[in-house]
């Protein structure tokens, strides 16, 4: 380093610059000396004591973390490059430690064996980890299509360097055996059992990221093509060939672009009737919160009637004596509120009631006898006939009289 500092002058000057390296750490190669000295939390001096310290680099007027601390960052956090290479070190050294035990015996040697046992499992796992990041980011972050091929085939090739460390060290497990039978050693036993459950479930993970590479090789192939056959339709478009050399327009009149459109069906239609219960409202909340559909994930309050919503009914409803009909309703059994209202027979003089006049009466003595009701909170439907004769479907409320209010009645009547 370009000072001569001890570990507690390092975390310092890490600790007290922290939000300098989160900075820069998630912006590398990107900011420049005066962005960075434009910030409020760092000076002229802190900044040049970072650079003694060879923890900031600058070159070309470009600022970076020094390469070790971001090394140290990515390795704990499992995020960076992939370096199989650790891998390879770590199976030497265990063969090596291996041989030494063979010929001493000695229990310093068996300690090591269980370091890199360790170590070779930690490390798979963390560089399958890595790996499965960087296929993700690559692809949906690269921005040109032959880098972002190149980088793909280059992680394939990592992927079949882990799977080839993998069986090395089933064969070196496995011709060890004996030997680790011998040592009596239940905490060997220990490590050597669990590192052979990771490393079959390692292998299943890495035949997941093959098939994502493969997935995506594809997918940026079938991009590239139809780029390429995009520019040519250009270079045909600008030489005035399109439209009267070929039959571009006859193709397009017969593309139906809904076909395009990327939607499919559920596989399992849920019946209407089943949302409007509790556990379908449940089902709705959970598949609103899995797809961040925020209007499903609470039932809407239904808007303020406005204030002249009785001046608004027709004259014949006005001239309908409300209190009479709902008590007609109460005394009988046959029939919900809407069936009731929607088959009652008017007197002549009031005149014909239309359907639609049937339905804001229905409103109207919901909202004004509501005491007198028993709802239900069921769904039922009702089929009619439009204006122009279409069938059609439409949902109710379930609302039924109270059966207190209908003894009352009988008790009333009978006393009359």
């Amino acid at each position: 380093m370009g000072m001569q500092v001890n570990v507690k002058e390092l975390l310092t000057q890490l600790y007290y610059n922290r939000n300098v390296i989160e900075f820069l750490f998630g912006n590398r190669d990107s900011i420049t000396v005066n962005e960075l000295l434009g910030r409020d939390d760092i000076t002229a001096e802190q900044y040049q004591k970072l650079i003694n310290y060879e923890i900031l680099y600058e070159h070309q007027s470009v600022v970076s973390v020094n390469d070790a601390v971001i090394a140290m960052f990515e390795d704990f956090m499992e995020i960076g490059e992939v370096t199989p290479g650790f891998i390879s070190d770590y199976i030497n050294e265990l063969k090596r430690h291996i041989r030494y035990y063979q010929e001493g015996r000695e229990n310093r040697f068996l300690r090591s064996i269980k370091k890199y046992l360790k170590r070779i499992n930690n490390a798979i796992s963390r560089e399958i980890i890595k790996l499965q990041k960087n296929v993700d980011d690559t692809y949906k972050n690269e921005s040109n299509y032959r880098i972002k091929l190149q980088k793909l085939e280059d992680y394939r090739e990592k992927r079949d360097t882990i799977i080839e460390f993998i069986r090395k060290t089933e064969d070196v497990v496995d011709e060890t055996r004996n030997l680790f039978t011998l040592t009596n050693d239940i905490e060997l036993y220990g490590i050597v059992g669990v590192l052979k459950s990771s490393l079959i479930e390692n292998l299943d993970y890495l035949i997941e990221i093959q098939t994502d590479i493969t997935d995506y090789i594809n997918k940026i192939q079938f991009q590239l093509d139809v780029y390429k056959k995009a520019q040519r339709i250009k270079e045909i478009k600008d030489h005035g060939e399109l439209h009267y050399k070929t039959n571009f327009r006859e193709v397009v009149k017969d593309i139906n672009p809904i076909g395009f459109n990327g939607h499919k069906s559920p596989r399992t239609k849920i019946p209407i009737d089943f949302l409007f219960t509790d556990d379908g409202y449940m089902l709705c909340q959970r598949v609103a919160e899995k797809y961040k559909i925020t209007r499903l994930m609470a039932r809407r309050m239904a808007d303020k009637l406005p204030s002249d919503f009785k001046e608004q009914h027709v004259e014949n409803s006005v001239r309908l004596d409300t209190s009479a009909l709902v008590d007609k309703f109460l005394s009988q059994n046959k029939h919900n509120l809407f069936e009731f209202l929607a088959n009652y027979k008017f007197p002549k003089a009031i005149g014909n009631i239309t359907f639609e006049e049937r339905i804001t009466l229905f409103v109207e003595i919901v909202l004004e006898y509501d005491k007198a009701l028993d709802f239900k909170y069921r769904l039922q439907y009702y089929e009619y006939e439009d204006a122009e004769k279409r069938k059609k479907k439409l949902g109710y409320t379930l609302i039924l009289p109270k059966k207190e209010l209908k003894k009352e009645g009988k008790k009333k009547r009978l006393a009359d």
